[in-house]
């Protein structure tokens, strides 16, 4: 018998933690179970777990109703992101060279010890530099330990604006796909992503000005919009009455990432 992996997005907010888990069907999605569960005040203040003892605990139910067969994909905030522009070197380097110089070259930048950040960064062959995403290491090492205390098989750490480029196909032909919570508006594009504040954009119109974009690039995915839930083929009826608050986890769960 055959068990398919749970592809389950988790998207760990400032008072809920929204989740999502997937099937793939072939070039579909199916839906197994999407959980909203309730997180008491200051558990995560601004984007940063304070309380990790409370989180686990609030978790562990959720945790026994996943099957042994199931691959986590976890948002971290861009809140709690730094993105940086570095030109690259003069000199051709290996694949482990080239991290190594990034991983210098950032902390100078920063004026922060190396091993104090986690970082990832893609090469940009039109302008020759490095786009580099970077996060305090004790930061994301909490977030992996609550997923080690929870036995979870985690296969990727995502920051949350960045997973929405799995809605891209369902946004087309908008070139961004974005959506905002009480806060902040997370947006991507193919080949970036990033965070505005309510304050700094009240509509979309205000949004794509920002990005330099039309109105008409831009999908928003919220409740009087586009319906995230479009993306997944076969949903077991009830969906969550405020489905667009799932837009995260769904795009997580959706990673197209080998298992």
């Amino acid at each position: 018998m055959a068990f398919k992996t749970w592809h389950t997005g988790v998207h760990i907010q400032q008072d809920k933690v929204r989740i999502v888990a997937l099937t793939k069907e072939k070039s579909t999605w199916s839906l197994r179970r999407w959980w909203a569960i309730p997180l008491a005040e200051d558990i995560i203040r601004d984007g940063q777990i304070i309380k990790p003892e409370q989180l686990v605990a609030a978790l562990r139910v959720w945790r026994r109703m996943l099957p042994l067969y199931h691959r986590i994909y976890l948002a971290f905030p861009a809140a709690r992101t730094l993105q940086k522009t570095l030109p690259r070197p003069a000199i051709a380097l290996r694949d482990s060279e080239q991290a190594t110089w990034v991983s210098s070259a950032l902390a100078r930048e920063l004026e922060m010890p190396p091993d104090s950040l986690c970082f990832d960064y893609a090469q940009d062959t039109f302008s020759s530099t490095f786009q580099v995403t970077a996060a305090q290491t004790k930061e994301v090492a909490t977030l992996l330990s609550l997923a080690t205390t929870l036995r979870l098989r985690v296969a990727t750490v995502t920051p949350d604006a960045g997973a929405l480029v799995s809605l891209l196909p369902l946004a087309a032909p908008a070139q961004c796909v974005a959506w905002r919570d009480e806060h902040q508006w997370l947006w991507a594009m193919r080949h970036q992503w990033g965070r505005r504040l309510c304050q700094e954009a009240a509509n979309v119109a205000e949004l794509a000005a920002l990005l330099a974009l039309s109105p008409d690039d831009i999908a928003l995915f919220d409740a009087q919009a586009r319906d995230p839930w479009e993306a997944v083929s076969r949903c077991q009826p009830p969906l969550p009455e405020c489905g667009a608050e799932f837009t995260v986890a769904l795009a997580l769960a959706m990673n197209e990432m080998p298992l």
